[in-house]
């Protein structure tokens, strides 16, 4: 039976692996089919292709979106994308713009709660400057 594991991130988004490190560690799990599916971003793709190419792996190019559907987010993965589509490269690198600027009202927000430094705190998580997620602003305020 193959083993799948079609969700998992990177520190291109809010993963504490770097790509090749999270599909090492899907292969030492046995792990025969693996995505990256990293919040709105897909520059970690190609590194984690080339290492599940050497590792006899099936690489599978993802990605995870967020959208509101009746005051409701739903988190969808696409898989099997083309990770060089210009028209995917640009609506996500605009995506993310608005993600740090949500981030800097996230730090502005803490720093009237008394809490400052949160926005460089949580930068310190993210693997990438363009993705301070909550979770980067959890790590920061459990350490604090």
């Amino acid at each position: 039976m193959r083993r799948y594991d079609l969700h998992c991130h990177s520190t291109w988004s809010d993963g504490v692996l770097a790509p090749a490190d999270v599909v090492r560690r899907a292969a030492a799990n046995k792990v025969d089919v693996l995505a990256l599916t990293d919040h709105y971003e897909i520059g970690g793709n190609a590194e984690a292709r080339a290492v599940a190419t050497d590792a006899g792996m099936t690489f599978v190019d993802g990605v995870e979106v967020s959208v509101s559907y009746r005051q409701e987010t739903i988190h969808v993965l696409g898989l099997g994308i083309d990770s060089g589509q210009p028209a995917l490269v640009a609506g996500l690198t605009g995506i993310r713009q608005g993600r740090d600027a949500r981030a800097r009202r996230i730090g502005d927000s803490l720093a009237e709660a008394g809490i400052g430094g949160a926005y460089e705190g949580a930068r310190q998580y993210a693997g990438n400057e363009q993705l301070i997620s909550r979770a980067h602003f959890a790590r920061f305020l459990i350490e604090r």
